[in-house]
């Protein structure tokens, strides 16, 4: 059973929050996970903190190559959340609207919400995409833009 406490790892590219052990166990277990055998991460130390580390950084390393796509100083947040309950808390008091998402991306906060117990490795690159892809542009591109640029990523990853 995971301890329960309040942590952040900070890697190159992000600052992972996490509330207890069992959310970042879930978390870095879906990073990792392929149906095709690829795994992130591998060859990390054994400890959990240190292959979610690696494997994050891994993973935002791929999406920026699938995009072609390499912003100067990328440095955002990465927040896991129970479940899509508590995303979609968020969402309504950042932005006031109620959704049924599982995950987004926030550029007023520069964080990703993650909902531990309802993702997939296609959802967590998706949403780093539209980190990236907000971290490269001036100006951000317009709604569809980002959009389909993000699920390009989730069908090349």
């Amino acid at each position: 059973m995971g301890q329960a406490r309040a942590a952040e790892i900070n890697t190159a590219f992000a600052l992972i929050r996490y509330a207890d052990d069992n959310l970042l166990k879930t978390f870095n277990k879906k990073v990792g996970s392929s149906k095709y055998g690829f795994r992130f991460g591998r060859g990390s130390s054994g400890s959990l903190e240190d292959s979610a580390h690696k494997q994050v950084d891994e993973l935002i390393g791929r999406v920026q190559e699938i995009l072609d796509m390499r912003p100067k100083g990328l440095h955002f947040t990465i927040e896991i959340l129970p479940t899509p309950k508590e995303i979609q808390a968020v969402y309504l008091k950042q932005y006031g609207r109620k959704v049924d998402f599982i995950a987004f991306y926030s550029p007023r906060s520069e964080t990703v919400y993650f909902a531990a117990n309802r993702l997939q490795r296609t959802v967590i690159a998706h949403e780093i995409a539209h980190a990236v892809i907000d971290r490269y542009f001036d100006k951000a591109p317009p709604v569809k833009i980002h959009e389909l640029l993000a699920q390009y990523v989730e069908k090349q990853l």
